[in-house]
């Protein structure tokens, strides 16, 4: 396979890898300093994580992403966090996990099990996971391509969590990723505390604890939730706008035509709706990554007979697929997330 060809949103991918940037206590993508104009697709992530974008095809073929590609493609990081998702449910199917032991989790199925540690970033299985445990999810990624959980209201769950990551990642050598706990809740995740692994990352963790107002405001963490989110957001709502307003259409439609409704008013009706259409399709356009082209585009498809429809009906196709890789239940009527 070429190297241009490869380069395509789906075979966008993430690897997780140890970061040299000080603990970031809450989600927050940043690039760190690289020389040259071109550099890869790596952003510091969470804790002591890092995010390396990567172009992975069905055959195993690799390349780096670069910042570049990201832009060609009109994806800002956090689009491309939720393209990851979406290609990985794809191509694996929705996450799946099984009791590990002691009330430890981990994923299992078909697929790479190096690429587990990239569910880290469904956020549509992690909100799933709150509805059985509502006081939170902890999770670890000791060593490459490993990611393990459990119920954060389980105190010996949590404890032997914390042991099993601190044994593995202490054993990993080169392999090693994260010396840190996560926790997932409703303002997305956040570091919970370092491994006991007597390590500098470990001492820096504990010290942070022990500081007044160490741990950041959540409504940091929040405002980078909706960020993650705002793509799924976007298409779910315009698909929704696009879908009422057909319907209103049908029922003006058929008023006008028993004269129930004066031409007057029936033609001011037309304009809103028209206008609240355009306004869904501009949203479905943004979610889907599309420029201003594809937004021009589409907006005029929508005045032309017949093509409106078919235009309508293929940015509906993709909402669909997008929301439901992504966890979110769909019907005739929109999307709802799950």
């Amino acid at each position: 396979m070429s190297v241009s060809a490869l380069r395509l949103r789906e075979n966008l991918s993430v690897a997780f890898q140890r970061g040299k940037a000080s603990e970031q206590r809450i989600e927050q993508l940043s690039a760190p300093a690289v020389e040259g104009g071109n550099p890869p697709a790596v952003y510091d992530y969470l804790g002591d994580l890092q995010l390396r974008f990567m172009f992975t095809a069905s055959d195993g073929t690799n390349a780096v992403a670069k910042e570049a590609d990201l832009q060609r493609l009109n994806l800002t990081p956090q689009l491309a966090m939720t393209q990851v998702t979406v290609n990985s449910r794809r191509a694996r199917g929705a996450p799946k996990h099984a009791l590990f032991g002691q009330g430890v989790y981990q994923f299992t199925g078909r697929g790479d099990a190096d690429t587990d540690a990239s569910y880290l970033l469904d956020r549509g299985f992690w909100r799933t996971q709150l509805q059985a445990f509502p006081r939170g999810v902890v999770a670890a990624i000791p060593r490459r391509g490993s990611l393990f959980f459990a119920d954060a209201g389980d105190s010996a769950a949590t404890e032997e969590l914390s042991r099993m990551a601190s044994r593995l990642h202490d054993a990993a050598g080169e392999h090693r990723v994260s010396s840190f706990l996560y926790i997932f809740s409703s303002r997305g995740w956040e570091v919970l505390g370092a491994l006991p692994t007597g390590t500098p990352a470990a001492a820096t963790a504990t010290e942070g604890r022990g500081r007044p107002g160490a741990r950041q405001p959540a409504r940091e963490a929040a405002d980078l939730h909706d960020e993650q989110e705002l793509p799924l957001s976007l298409v779910a709502s315009g698909q929704k706008l696009v879908i009422y307003c057909l319907i209103a259409n049908f029922v003006l439609s058929a008023a006008a035509r028993g004269g129930s409704i004066p031409p007057l008013i029936a033609s001011a009706l037309y304009i809103a709706t028209a206008a609240v259409s355009l306004f869904g399709i501009v949203r479905i356009c943004s979610g889907l990554g599309l420029g201003t082209s594809g937004k021009i585009l589409f907006m005029v498809l929508a005045f032309v007979p017949l093509v409106n429809l078919i235009a309508l009906v293929y940015l509906s196709a993709r909402t669909n697929r997008l929301l439901r890789d992504a966890g979110w239940r769909v019907g005739l009527l929109g999307a709802k997330a799950s």
